[in-house]
């Protein structure tokens, strides 16, 4: 498991993800069922986190487990 920090869409929260290499990867590289790219990650250093945790507790979120492989 790997600990990941990445923006919300607005830019306005960072939420703390549990995570494999895998399902991270399949999330930067899927395709919506239009065939529209999903929007990427925005992925934050453990740094910067710290010090927006510092400022404001309640602009960071999480952790929460990130499994994104589907079954067939």
């Amino acid at each position: 498991m790997i600990n990941v920090y990445a923006k919300s869409t607005n830019s306005k929260k960072i939420i703390i993800l549990n995570g494999d290499r895998h399902s991270l990867r399949c999330r930067q590289r899927s395709k919506l069922s239009n065939g529209l790219k999903v929007k990427p990650m925005r992925f934050v250093s453990y740094k910067d986190m710290d010090k927006i945790k510092k400022k404001n507790k309640d602009k960071v979120v999480g952790p929460f487990n990130f499994y994104s492989i589907s079954k067939l």
